[in-house]
């Protein structure tokens, strides 16, 4: 590969990690993460034993115009006879304008373990592949741009193929434990054999740092006697995740009012970079339907991060496909 070429893919790289994953380290995350928590820890597939297939669509804009989109897709369900539950999941990423794709695919198993005091305990592994694709066919080179009319050629005499693409396969682990009454926490590791992500066309190497994350939430029943003027069901929510990837540190904070089957919610994302600051806050809505699930997410950069940091719109539909799913929803707590 020329060198010029090369400075092209990698500077491409940059940007695409600097517009969409912001201050992600290298991993892309899911921004409705109060109501995917597996989109972090695979082992909250297992939450209440569910059987769900769901899928994710986000649109993001950067002040440049750059625009990315993002798919996540998932499906699981819980094995009863053998204590364990399956998941699958699929993300995809794309910067348009660029030639620029991220997929990953990846199958999750998780175990359930019974302990005392009403404690669930979700051991769980995960492996999968992944695949970065990279269409040079939609950059322009300096032999075709015409210096004195400033025509851009259709042709170029570099020598280099059409597109790069770089696969790797990927492990994790994870754990999650949760009560009966209101409170979950969990641990998990991505990329524990650190894959490589780079060709042989590529002159640099580059490896995926392990992102180690950590999960809390608690739930807060606000009207436990069933009195006053909000409705019989209504509670206060809150899931925290802290994840790091290689220098970077990411705190993700959300609150979420449920009232019955509608909820809203804020969530705020600190980042280590530049020193801790807040570079994303976001507003959420959903709404409980039978057995679909629907809502919203909308993201706005802060501070200095409002230069590269997208403006994110995502939406999320779940159906819930448990045999007993109307007892888990009957009164809206995620733990009843």
């Amino acid at each position: 590969m020329s060198t010029l070429k090369t400075t092209y893919l990698i500077v491409g790289l940059c940007l695409f990690g600097l517009q969409t994953f912001v201050v992600q380290a290298q991993d892309r995350f899911i921004h409705n993460m109060s109501n995917l928590p597996h989109s972090v820890n695979a082992s909250f597939f297992s939450f209440k034993d569910p059987s769900k297939i769901g899928v994710v669509s986000e649109f993001a804009s950067a002040q440049d115009n750059n625009v990315s989109q993002h798919q996540y897709a998932y499906a699981t369900t819980f094995f009863d006879n053998y204590d364990f539950q399956l998941g699958i999941e699929y993300m995809n990423s794309r910067l348009d304008n660029s030639g620029f794709n991220n997929s990953m695919l990846k199958l999750s198993y998780i175990y359930k373990l019974q302990l005392e005091n009403n404690w669930t305990f979700y051991p769980g592994v995960s492996a999968g592949y992944g695949g970065f694709m990279y269409d040079y066919t939609n950059l322009v080179f300096s032999d075709q741009i015409d210096i004195l009319s400033g025509q851009v050629n259709t042709q170029t005499i570099d020598p280099i193929s059409a597109t790069d693409n770089m696969g790797f396969i990927d492990f994790g682990a994870s754990f999650m434990a949760h009560n009966d009454y209101n409170m979950a926490y969990g641990l998990s590791i991505r990329h524990i054999n650190k894959p490589k992500t780079s060709t042989e066309l590529s002159e640099v190497a580059i490896s995926l740092d392990m992102l180690i994350g950590a999960q809390f939430a608690y739930e807060f029943n606000l009207n436990r006697y069933q009195q006053g003027r909000l409705p019989s069901y209504s509670y206060l929510y809150l899931f925290n995740n802290v994840s790091r990837q290689g220098p970077n540190t990411r705190v993700d904070l959300y609150q979420e009012l449920i009232l019955a089957n509608i909820s809203i919610g804020i969530n705020e994302h600190v980042s280590s970079l530049n020193g801790f600051n807040l570079f994303q806050l976001g507003v959420s809505a959903g709404m409980k339907i039978e057995a679909l699930d629907i809502g919203f997410n909308y993201s706005l950069p802060m501070g200095a991060s409002q230069a590269a940091a997208p403006n994110a719109f995502e939406i999320f539909v779940n159906f819930d496909l448990s045999p007993f799913r109307d007892r888990n929803r009957r009164d809206f707590s995620r733990f009843y």
